[in-house]
Protein backbone atom coordinates (compact mmCIF):
# COMPACT_ATOMS: atom_id res chain seq x y z
CA UNK A 1 0.00 0.00 0.00
CA UNK A 2 1.14 3.41 -0.53
CA UNK A 3 0.75 7.22 0.46
CA UNK A 4 1.91 10.41 -0.91
CA UNK A 5 3.27 12.58 1.98
CA UNK A 6 4.71 16.08 2.05
CA UNK A 7 6.94 15.14 4.81
CA UNK A 8 10.16 12.72 5.38
CA UNK A 9 8.92 9.55 7.15
CA UNK A 10 9.81 5.53 7.66
CA UNK A 11 6.65 4.09 5.21
CA UNK A 12 6.66 0.72 7.02
CA UNK A 13 6.17 1.99 10.29
CA UNK A 14 2.78 3.16 9.24
CA UNK A 15 2.16 -0.17 7.27
CA UNK A 16 2.88 1.44 3.69
CA UNK A 17 4.89 -0.10 1.22
CA UNK A 18 6.12 3.56 0.26
CA UNK A 19 5.62 6.86 0.31
CA UNK A 20 5.54 9.22 -2.49
CA UNK A 21 6.50 13.05 -2.49
CA UNK A 22 4.08 15.47 -4.24
CA UNK A 23 7.45 16.05 -6.54
CA UNK A 24 7.20 12.79 -7.98
CA UNK A 25 4.02 13.77 -9.31
CA UNK A 26 5.18 16.24 -11.36
CA UNK A 27 4.06 15.75 -14.90
CA UNK A 28 2.04 12.70 -13.82
CA UNK A 29 -0.82 14.33 -11.94
CA UNK A 30 -3.60 16.95 -13.17
CA UNK A 31 -5.30 19.08 -11.62
CA UNK A 32 -8.76 19.73 -12.57
CA UNK A 33 -11.86 21.54 -10.87
CA UNK A 34 -14.44 19.39 -11.92
CA UNK A 35 -15.76 15.88 -13.71
CA UNK A 36 -16.42 17.61 -16.77
CA UNK A 37 -12.78 19.31 -17.22
CA UNK A 38 -11.03 15.99 -16.15
CA UNK A 39 -13.01 14.28 -19.03
CA UNK A 40 -10.90 16.01 -21.48
CA UNK A 41 -8.23 14.25 -20.16
CA UNK A 42 -9.54 10.65 -20.61
CA UNK A 43 -7.22 9.33 -23.31
CA UNK A 44 -3.76 10.15 -21.29
CA UNK A 45 -2.91 7.86 -18.09
CA UNK A 46 -2.22 9.75 -15.43
CA UNK A 47 -3.43 10.42 -12.10
CA UNK A 48 -6.32 13.15 -11.69
CA UNK A 49 -6.98 15.57 -8.36
CA UNK A 50 -10.68 16.76 -8.67
CA UNK A 51 -11.61 20.09 -6.48
CA UNK A 52 -14.95 19.06 -6.81
CA UNK A 53 -16.80 15.86 -6.56
CA UNK A 54 -20.42 16.31 -8.09
CA UNK A 55 -22.41 14.20 -8.86
CA UNK A 56 -21.68 13.56 -12.68
CA UNK A 57 -22.64 9.75 -14.06
CA UNK A 58 -21.69 10.70 -17.89
CA UNK A 59 -18.50 11.90 -17.31
CA UNK A 60 -17.64 8.82 -14.87
CA UNK A 61 -18.72 6.90 -17.56
CA UNK A 62 -17.13 8.02 -20.32
CA UNK A 63 -13.98 8.30 -17.92
CA UNK A 64 -13.89 4.59 -16.98
CA UNK A 65 -14.43 3.40 -20.14
CA UNK A 66 -11.76 4.59 -21.24
CA UNK A 67 -9.46 2.91 -18.57
CA UNK A 68 -6.88 5.08 -18.51
CA UNK A 69 -7.76 8.17 -15.62
CA UNK A 70 -7.20 7.28 -11.93
CA UNK A 71 -9.09 9.91 -9.54
CA UNK A 72 -6.79 10.81 -7.25
CA UNK A 73 -8.67 11.64 -3.80
CA UNK A 74 -7.09 13.55 -1.11
CA UNK A 75 -8.11 12.08 1.83
CA UNK A 76 -6.20 14.88 3.94
CA UNK A 77 -8.20 17.30 2.95
CA UNK A 78 -11.22 15.69 4.85
CA UNK A 79 -9.80 14.55 7.87
CA UNK A 80 -7.78 18.10 8.41
CA UNK A 81 -11.65 19.46 7.58
CA UNK A 82 -14.53 19.98 10.41
CA UNK A 83 -17.98 20.76 11.04
CA UNK A 84 -20.46 21.20 8.55
CA UNK A 85 -18.02 21.69 5.53
CA UNK A 86 -16.66 18.26 6.36
CA UNK A 87 -20.05 16.35 6.31
CA UNK A 88 -20.64 17.93 2.83
CA UNK A 89 -17.69 17.30 0.95
CA UNK A 90 -17.67 13.74 2.80
CA UNK A 91 -21.62 13.21 1.33
CA UNK A 92 -20.10 14.30 -2.29
CA UNK A 93 -17.16 12.07 -2.12
CA UNK A 94 -19.44 8.63 -0.84
CA UNK A 95 -21.39 9.67 -3.67
CA UNK A 96 -19.16 10.31 -5.85
CA UNK A 97 -17.30 7.02 -4.96
CA UNK A 98 -20.17 4.90 -6.00
CA UNK A 99 -20.37 5.79 -9.73
CA UNK A 100 -16.56 5.02 -9.65
CA UNK A 101 -17.96 1.77 -8.07
CA UNK A 102 -20.48 1.27 -10.39
CA UNK A 103 -18.74 2.43 -13.48
CA UNK A 104 -15.32 0.12 -12.75
CA UNK A 105 -13.79 3.68 -12.51
CA UNK A 106 -10.12 3.47 -11.27
CA UNK A 107 -9.26 5.71 -7.78
CA UNK A 108 -6.53 5.81 -5.58
CA UNK A 109 -6.09 7.29 -1.92
CA UNK A 110 -3.25 10.04 -0.48
CA UNK A 111 -3.46 12.12 2.42
CA UNK A 112 -0.66 14.64 1.53
CA UNK A 113 0.11 14.89 5.02
CA UNK A 114 2.27 17.36 5.72
CA UNK A 115 4.14 16.22 8.72
CA UNK A 116 4.66 12.94 10.30
CA UNK A 117 1.98 13.53 13.00
CA UNK A 118 -0.59 14.02 10.62
CA UNK A 119 0.35 10.88 8.45
CA UNK A 120 -2.37 7.82 8.74
CA UNK A 121 -1.62 4.48 8.55
CA UNK A 122 -2.65 2.06 6.20
CA UNK A 123 -5.56 0.23 8.52
CA UNK A 124 -6.95 4.11 9.32
CA UNK A 125 -7.17 5.10 5.27
CA UNK A 126 -8.88 1.94 5.39
CA UNK A 127 -11.26 2.50 7.98
CA UNK A 128 -11.95 5.65 6.35
CA UNK A 129 -12.76 4.40 2.93
CA UNK A 130 -15.07 2.37 5.21
CA UNK A 131 -16.79 4.63 6.02
CA UNK A 132 -17.08 6.38 2.64
CA UNK A 133 -18.85 3.23 1.48
CA UNK A 134 -16.11 0.90 0.48
CA UNK A 135 -15.60 -2.41 1.38
CA UNK A 136 -11.96 -3.62 2.46
CA UNK A 137 -11.28 -5.06 -0.78
CA UNK A 138 -12.07 -2.04 -2.54
CA UNK A 139 -10.19 0.45 0.16
CA UNK A 140 -7.13 -1.96 -0.19
CA UNK A 141 -6.86 -1.66 -3.83
CA UNK A 142 -7.24 1.36 -4.13
CA UNK A 143 -3.98 2.17 -1.85
CA UNK A 144 -2.17 -0.23 -4.07
CA UNK A 145 -3.13 1.56 -7.61
CA UNK A 146 -0.86 4.69 -6.80
CA UNK A 147 2.41 2.40 -8.35
CA UNK A 148 0.84 2.20 -11.82
CA UNK A 149 0.52 5.85 -12.04
CA UNK A 150 3.50 7.06 -10.64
Amino acid sequence: MFDIVKCKADAPKYGFTAFYSPEQLKGKAIEAENLEAAAQHKNRKSLILLHDYAYDEGAVKIIAEKKQLCFLIDLGRFIRAQGVSRAIAMSKLRNFLGLCVRFNAFYTFATFAENENQIRTADELVAIAGLLGLNRGQAKFALKMLPHYV
